[in-house]
This record gives C-alpha cells, structure tokens and sequence, in this order.
C-alpha cells in the first residue's frame, strides 16, 4: 500500500489526509473544467458544483442542501448570468465554482472521515465540516500570499 509522505505542509494544513491514508488516483480525472480564471497571470481551473457531486457520489442537490445546513463552507467563486461558453443560452443564475484545490481536498476529506462509504455514517457525525472549512481558510490564505487574493 503506497501512502502519502509527510512533509512540511502537514503540520500547516491539519485537514491532510491521515498519513497511513493509501495515496488517491486523482479524482478528477477525466473532468474538465467548466470555466477559468487567470489571476495575477496564473490560470487557474474552476469546477461546476456538479464536477465536485460526481466525485464524492452525490447529486448536486445534495451538495446544495450539505451548503444550506453549513455543512459545506459556500464556494469562494460564484459566476451570475449567461454561461460565456455559450453566450446564447438562457442560463441565468448564480453557478457555484470550485478550484481543483477545493475540490480535491473535500474529496480526501470526505474520503478520511469514511462519507464516501456505502453506508456513510452521517456527516454530522464527523469532523468534515469542520476540517472543510479549515481547507477553505488554507487555500484562501495561500492564495493572498501568492498575490491571488480573492
């Protein structure tokens, strides 16, 4: 079993993965990202709420009603109005968006705390929330000292 090595970053993100957690394929393989950003000349990939649904196995009301309980921190990035691959549509709304970052971490978190089990035990149960929210803090403070602040 291949497990993920410890490094530095684990004592700075405390929502890693367990360290005898076998190391994961990568969970959004084979997903495209629906839209990007580029900030301070870096892309930067941002995934539907349906991209985030299909890898932790739920539907994206689920997800949605997981965000409205404050089981799920919000997403950090949001697009309001028509969809700019298709200007045509009619989509209006609000799109809920997640980097590849937000994304993988709820997935190995998820994952950590035994949600994506058949018979999960309720996420209420765990310390998700509270380790997700922690991700969110992480990545955000990242990004300011990177310069991609928010």
């Amino acid at each position: 079993m291949t497990t993920i090595a410890a490094s530095a970053d684990d004592e700075k993100f405390p929502w890693n993965v367990r360290k005898d957690s076998p190391t994961p394929r990568d969970p959004l393989a084979g997903i495209t990202a629906r839209y990007e950003e580029t900030v301070n000349g870096k892309k930067r990939d941002l995934y539907t709420i349906g991209a985030l649904a299909k890898i932790i196995g739920r539907k994206p009301d689920t997800v949605r009603g997981w965000e409205n309980f404050g089981w799920l921190p919000q997403p950090t990035d949001n697009y309001t109005g028509r969809d700019p691959k298709n200007p045509a549509s009619a989509r209006h709304g609000r799109r809920r968006l997640y980097t590849r970052d937000q994304i993988i971490g709820i997935y190995m978190i998820a994952k950590d705390e035994g949600i994506l089990e058949k018979h999960a035990k309720p996420i209420t149960h765990t310390n998700f929330t509270k380790r997700v929210i922690k991700l969110f803090q992480d990545l955000a403070a990242r990004d300011q000292q990177m310069g991609g602040g928010q």
